[in-house]
C-alpha cells in the first residue's frame, strides 16, 4: 500500500467586514526574544509551527498527504513539506492568545483582546503572506515577552509587541487554545476536511483520500499523543548513518596469521596469540593487553586455522561443589583468547573462504552450568562502568537531554551510561504495570529496576547534557537516575571469515553442557560503533553475544550445520543492530525428538538478553523451530522488524527468577510466521498465543506492539497486547527501521539498500 496523497482542490476565502488598523503602540525591539515560560515552550513552537503550515495551505505550497483524528476530534495533518501540524477546533472566543489570520488580499492581520488588526512588518506596512500579493512574503513567529505582552518576529531576532494589554496567566491553557480554527469538519463521503478560521470568516477546504497506511505509522509520523512506537532509527553502527569501513581501506598495517606460523612455526592459536602479544592486545607475563588504538589488521589467508582443539587445555585443581568434565587427555580446563584493544580489524578473505576452527569443545568451568565454557575469542575491555553524577532532572522518552548535578568530567564525543538500579516496591510495581511481581521474579524484587542504557554525548551546557540518542526509558529523577563512566574500546571490527564448530547433531535444550554451550566462536564485550559482517557460524552452540556495547552493527551472516542452542544477541548493550542473518541449522524439533528436520534453526533464534535496549532485529530468516530471543533480566524497547520464521513459544529462554522475559516497548512488525508443520502443539496452544501466561511461573512479556503480523496462522490475547493491528496483513512501510531512518535522514543509506 502506498500513501495516498490529497490535493489542495481550492480556496474560499470570505471577506469580513471588519476595519483593520496598525497599532501605534507596537514597539521594535532589537533583542532576542527571551526564553518562554515552561508551560507555553511547547505549546508556543507548536503554534508557530501551524501558523506557518496555515500559510503554506493558503499559498498552494504544501498539500495534505496523511492525517489522525483522536476520539476528542484533534486532527494532526501531515503535509507535503513534511510539516507535522495540528488543527484542533476550538470555537469558544479567546481574547488572551492572538490568532492569526490570511485577509482575502493575502496580509496577515491577527485577533487579540476582541480586537481584529492587520500585522504589520518592522516598517509599519502590512505583512503580505501569500504570493499573490506581488510581494516578498513574511511567516510570522509569535512569542511571549518577559514585560508580558504578546510579540512577533519574522526574522527571531528583532521583535514587535502585539496589541496593548499585558497578556494574563496563561499557566492552564492547553493545544486547543492556540487553534487557527473555529471548527474542523471531516466529510467522509465527499472526502473533504473544510477548516474554518478562528480570526475571521475564511474557510479552507481540503481534499483527502481513503487512507489504507498504518495508523501505527501515520500516529508516530504526526507525534500523536497515542503514538506507541519508539525512534529506533539509532541503532548500528554510527547510528547507522554510514557502512563500516573495509578493514583493508584503513590504512592499517596488517599482519598475516599464515605467514607467523609459517616463520615460527607455529600452530594457528600459537601465532594468533603471537601476533597479539606484539600488538599489545591480550595477555602477556600477567599483565593484560590494552591498545585501544591499535590500528591494525589480523589477517587470516584463505585456509583452514584450528584455535582451538585439546592442545589449548590444561589442568588446574577441581573447586569444592564443582564437577569438571575431561579430554581424551586428561585435561580439564580450556581457555578463551582475549583481544583487549580498538581501532582493529579480524579479517578473512571470505566466508567460504577462510575458516577459523574449534576442533574439540571448550571446557566447562563445572557440568552443572551448562552455559560455563569459556568463548574461543573475546574481543573486549576489562574495565566495568563507575558512577560520575547524579541525575536530577526527569526526561521523557524520546528526549535527548537530561541535567546533572555536576558535569565536571562530561565532554562532548564522550560515552556515558545512563544507569538506574533501585528496588523501591513502587517503583517495580510501576516498571511491571500492567502486571503485578509475582514472588519467584526475585531477580527484579531483590536487585530492582535496571536499565544501563549508553549514550554519545553530543553537548554540555552548564549541568544539561544532550546525547546523540533518544532517551528510550522514561527518566525520573526521584528513582535516583545516574550518569556512570563507560570505559569501551571503539572501530573494532569482524569480516569475512567462518567459524566452524562441532555442535551435536542431537542437540537438546539444556540437556548437557555439550547441548548448551561446548562451542561458543566469539564474544564482543564494551565495544562501541564496531561490526561484524559477511560471516558464517558452522555446528556452534552459540554463534555471538554482544555485550555491554553500544553501536554494533552485525549483518549479512549465515547459521548453518547441526543444530545448537542460540544465534546473536545483543546482551545488556545499547542500540545493536543485527539484520540479514539466515539461520537454517538442521535438527531434531524441540517437541518431537523423533523427527529431523532441515531449517530448524538454532532453539533461541536472534534476539536481546540482560537490559538490552534500542535492539534492532531486521529481516532475519530463523529457523522454523525456533522463535527470536528474549532472555529476561530486563530487556526492553527492542523492534522485531520484517523477520521471516517459526513464532515457537517458550524459545526466549529466561530464568524464572529472573523474569519477566522482555519489559516494556517490544516491538513486532511485519513479522511473517513460518512454523514447522511437524511440531507438536508448543507454539500455540489452540492456535492462541499469550504473552503472559497466567499461572505459570514461565513465560511473562509486558504488552507488547504488534503491526502486520503475517502468514501462518496465529491469533493473540488482546487483553495482552497494546496493539495489534493489521493482523493477518502485511503494512507499509515495510521495514519499520528502514522507514524512520529514512524520515531522520532524508535518504536510506546504500549499505542498508545493498542488504535488501
Amino acid at each position: 500500500m502506498k500513501y495516498s496523497y490529497y490535493r489542495v482542490l481550492g480556496l474560499l476565502i470570505i471577506a469580513t467586514s471588519t476595519f483593520f488598523s496598525c497599532s501605534d503602540d507596537e514597539v521594535t525591539s532589537n533583542q532576542p526574544i527571551p526564553e518562554q515560560p515552561e508551560q507555553l515552550t511547547e505549546l508556543i513552537a507548536q503554534y508557530n509551527t501551524n501558523i506557518s503550515a496555515y500559510q503554506a495551505m493558503m499559498d498552494n505550497k504544501a498539500e495534505i498527504v496523511d492525517y489522525t483524528v483522536d476520539n476528542k476530534g484533534f486532527y494532526k495533518l501531515q503535509l507535503s513539506n513534511q510539516q507535522i501540524v495540528d488543527a484542533n477546533a476550538q470555537a469558544t472566543e479567546d481574547k488572551d492568545i492572538p490568532i492569526l489570520n490570511i485577509d482575502e488580499d493575502g496580509y496577515w492581520n491577527y485577533l487579540l483582546g476582541g480586537t481584529s488588526t492587520v500585522l504589520t512588518d518592522l516598517q509599519g506596512k502590512p505583512a503580505p503572506a501569500l504570493s499573490k500579493t506581488g510581494k516578498g512574503v513574511f511567516t510570522p513567529q509569535i512569542a511571549l515577552g518577559e514585560d508580558g505582552y504578546w510579540k512577533v518576529s519574522y526574522n527571531g531576532t528583532q521583535w514587535k509587541r502585539l496589541g496593548n494589554n499585558i497578556a494574563p496567566s496563561l499557566a492552564e491553557k492547553a493545544a486547543a487554545d492556540f487553534s487557527l480554527y473555529r471548527s474542523v469538519t471531516l466529510d467522509e463521503e465527499a472526502n473533504t476536511i473544510t477548516l474554518e478560521s478562528r480570526a475571521g470568516n475564511g474557510v479552507l477546504k481540503l481534499n483527502t483520500a481513503n487512507n489504507a497506511t498504518t495508523q501505527a505509522w501515520k500516529k508516530y509520523l504526526m507525534g500523536s499523543d497515542d503514538n506507541v512506537l519508539l525512534d529506533f532509527s539509532y541503532a548500528g553502527y554510527h547510528h547507522g548513518e554510514i557502512a563500516p569501513p573495509d578493514g583493508f581501506s584503513l590504512g592499517y598495517e596488517v599482519m598475516n596469521v599464515q605467514k607467523r606460523m609459517n616463520a615460527k612455526g607455529l600452530t594457528a592459536r600459537a601465532a594468533l596469540i603471537d601476533i597479539l602479544q606484539e600488538k599489545n592486545l591480550t595477555r602477556k607475563n600477567g599483565t593484560n593487553g590494552n591498545n585501544p588504538n591499535a590500528r591494525v589488521v589480523i589477517y587470516f589467508p584463505a585456509g583452514e586455522y584450528v584455535l582451538h582443539d585439546e592442545d589449548d587445555n590444561g589442568i588446574r585443581e577441581p573447586e569444592a561443589g564443582k564437577t569438571y568434565a575431561t579430554d581424551s587427555k586428561g585435561n580439564n580446563t580450556s581457555y578463551s583468547i582475549p583481544i583487549t584493544g580498538g581501532h582493529l580489524v579480524i579479517k578473512g578473505d571470505g566466508p567460504d573462504k577462510t575458516k577459523l576452527i574449534m576442533a574439540t569443545p571448550n571446557l566447562p568451568g563445572s557440568t552443572e552450568v551448562m552455559y560455563s565454557s569459556p568463548c574461543m575469542l573475546e574481543l573486549k575491555h576489562n574495565s566495568d562502568i563507575s558512577r560520575m553524577c547524579a541525575v536530577i532532572s526527569d526526561a521523557k522518552k524520546g528526549a535527548y537531554t537530561v541535567e546533572v548535578d555536576n558535569a565536571t568530567g562530561l565532554n562532548k564525543g564522550d560515552w556515558v551510561c545512563l544507569y538506574l538500579k533501585n528496588n523501591t516496591p513502587e517503583l517495580v510495581d510501576k516498571e511491571l504495570s500492567p502486571y503485578k511481581v509475582e514472588t519467584t521474579m526475585t531477580n527484579i524484587i531483590e536487585k530492582g529496576v535496571q536499565v544501563q542504557d549508553f549514550h554519545q554525548i553530543v553537548a554540555v551546557s552548564g549541568n544539561r547534557v544532550t546525547f546523540k540518542e533518544p532517551i528510550m526509558h522514561e527518566v525520573e529523577a526521584c528513582w535516583e537516575w545516574e550518569i556512570h563512566r563507560y570505559p569501551h574500546y571503539e572501530e573494532v571490527g569482524v569480516e569475512d571469515l567462518s567459524f566452524v564448530g562441532q555442535a551435536k547433531d542431537d542437540f537438546k535444550h539444556h540437556g548437557t553442557w555439550e547441548d548448551d554451550g561446548a562451542y561458543k566462536p566469539l564474544n564482543m564485550v564494551r565495544l562501541t560503533n564496531s561490526w561484524m559482517r559477511r560471516v558464517k557460524f558452522t555446528s556452534v552452540s552459540e554463534a555471538t553475544s554482544i555485550i555491554n556495547s553500544a553501536n554494533v552493527s552485525a549483518y549479512d551472516i549465515t547459521i548453518d550445520g547441526n543444530r545448537g542452542h542460540s544465534a546473536i544477541r545483543s546482551a545488556g548493550s545499547s542500540r545493536v543492530f543485527i539484520g540479514k542473518v539466515t539461520d537454517r541449522t538442521d535438527g531434531l524439533l524441540i517437541d518431537d525428538r523423533n523427527t529431523r528436520e532441515e531449517g530448524v534453526g538454532q532453539y533461541h533464534a536472534c534476539g536481546v538478553s540482560k537490559p538490552s535496549m534500542g535492539a534492532v532485529i531486521w529481516r532475519v530468516h530463523w529457523g522454523k523451530d525456533a522463535c527470536f530471543e528474549s532472555h529476561a533480566t530486563q530487556p526492553r524497547a527492542t523492534l522485531i522488524d520484517a523477520c521471516k520464521g517459526g513464532f515457537m513459544q517458550f524459545r526466549q529462554g529466561g530464568d524464572y527468577d529472573q523474569l519477566p522475559n522482555h519489559l516494556d516497548d517490544l516491538t513486532i512488525w511485519n513479522m511473517y510466521s513460518e512454523r514447522s508443520r511437524t511440531a507438536s502443539g508448543n507454539s500455540a496452544p489452540s492456535g492462541v498465543f499469550d504473552w503472559w501466561r497466567i499461572g505459570f511461573k514461565g513465560w511473562k512479556f509486558l504488552p507488547p506492539t504488534i503491526v502486520g503480523f503475517h502468514g501462518d496462522p496465529l491469533n493473540f490475547v488482546q487483553e495482552q497486547v497494546k496493539l495489534d493491528e493489521s493482523h493477518g496483513t502485511p503494512v507499509e512501510p515495510e521495514s519499520l527501521y528502514e522507514a524512520q531512518l529514512e524520515r531522520r535522514l532524508g535518504f536510506v543509506p546504500d549499505w542498508l539498500k545493498a542488504l535488501k
